[in-house]
C-alpha cells in the first residue's frame, strides 16, 4: 500500500457490549461521531472496521451516517472469517448484515475460524492505517488492549475515548 494511502486511513478498536455496560450509548456515539468527523475533515478518507459487537459496529454505522455528508468517505469491512457473527445475538447479527451491505468493501481474512484470527485482523487493519480511533476501559489485557500496543508500535497517531468519561446510565 502507497504511504499516501495509509495516510489517508483509520481503523476503529474498542470494547464489545459486556465491558461498555453502565455508559449511556448516546454520549458514545456523539464521542464516536465526533472523532470520525474530524478525522474526515484532517483529510482521511478510508476506515477500517472489525465487524464486531459493540464499538466496531456502532463506529461503521457512524461513519456510514456521516457519508450523506462526506459521499467520499469508505468504509472497508475487515472480517477475519465469515462465521463471525455466527452466535450473535439477533440484534447484532441484523446490524452486522445491515452495515456489511453498506460498506464499499469487504475483506475476509481466513476461509473460517482459527486461532488468532482476530488479531490477524486487528494487525491488517492497523498495517493499513495512520490515526486509530478506539474506546478504551485501560484494560491491559484483551484484543483492544492488544490492537491500542500494536499501533503504537507502528506508529500510528491514537484517539482513544475512554469509557469513564462518559456518564453513566441512570
Amino acid at each position: 500500500m502507497e504511504v499516501s494511502e495509509r495516510e489517508k486511513s483509520v481503523c476503529f478498536t474498542g470494547h464489545r457490549p459486556d465491558q461498555l455496560q453502565g455508559i449511556r450509548v448516546d454520549d458514545l456515539r456523539l464521542e464516536l461521531q465526533t472523532a470520525i468527523q474530524e478525522a474526515i475533515d484532517a483529510g482521511y478518507e478510508t476506515f477500517y472496521c472489525g465487524m464486531a459487537m459493540g464499538t466496531d459496529i456502532l463506529a461503521g454505522e457512524i461513519t456510514v451516517s456521516l457519508r450523506e455528508q462526506y459521499p467520499w468517505v469508505k468504509l472497508i469491512a475487515v472480517v477475519p472469517f465469515p462465521e463471525q457473527s455466527k452466535d450473535w445475538p439477533e440484534e447484532w447479527e441484523t446490524r452486522y448484515r445491515a452495515l456489511l451491505q453498506k460498506c464499499d468493501d469487504a475483506v475476509v481474512l481466513l476461509p473460517r475460524a482459527k486461532r488468532g484470527g482476530y488479531y490477524l485482523r486487528n494487525r491488517f487493519m492497523v498495517d493499513r492505517s495512520q490515526l486509530l480511533i478506539g474506546v478504551y476501559n485501560g484494560t491491559s489485557r484483551g484484543g483492544t488492549a492488544y490492537t491500542i500496543r500494536y499501533a503504537k508500535q507502528q506508529g500510528l497517531e491514537l484517539r482513544l475515548l475512554l469509557p469513564r468519561n462518559f456518564r453513566a446510565k441512570r
